[in-house]
């Protein structure tokens, strides 16, 4: 059985930030990873009572969770970076506002791009 606990830690470590993030937040993040995991692989088991799972998770696996976690909290940061950008007038000028959006966008398509390599290397080929 695997603890949710090695996912958060894999989810932390792809990014750096002061923000200290609500653990119900964190948890939501985990739990839509499991549901877009299971979508497009496998059922893993998740009970939410205990945080854990019914089999142990392999190292790609639990990599590729906090990958999901991480595109959650991404366009999360995505999405208020765009409505920052749309509330400021076309009056002021915000030169690096821009730019954020720019680098945000690129690193959730780049992360996007990684989720579906991984999940294309996890998936079973049959060929009967």
């Amino acid at each position: 059985m695997t603890p949710y606990e090695k996912i958060i830690n894999v989810f932390h470590s792809l990014f750096q930030s002061n923000e200290v993030l609500p653990e119900g937040l964190e948890k939501q993040f985990l739990i839509n990873a499991i549901s877009d995991y299971e979508t497009d692989l496998t059922d893993l088991g998740f009970h939410e009572e205990t945080n854990t799972f019914d089999v142990k998770l392999s190292r790609a696996q639990t990599q590729l969770l906090g990958m999901l976690m991480y595109r959650g909290y991404l366009g999360r940061y995505r999405d208020r970076a765009l409505k920052l950008n749309n509330v400021i007038g076309r009056d002021i000028q915000l030169t690096g506002l821009a730019n954020t959006k720019a680098q945000v966008n690129r690193a959730y398509e780049s992360l996007c791009d990684d989720i579906d390599q991984k999940i294309s290397k996890l998936k079973t080929n049959n060929f009967e």
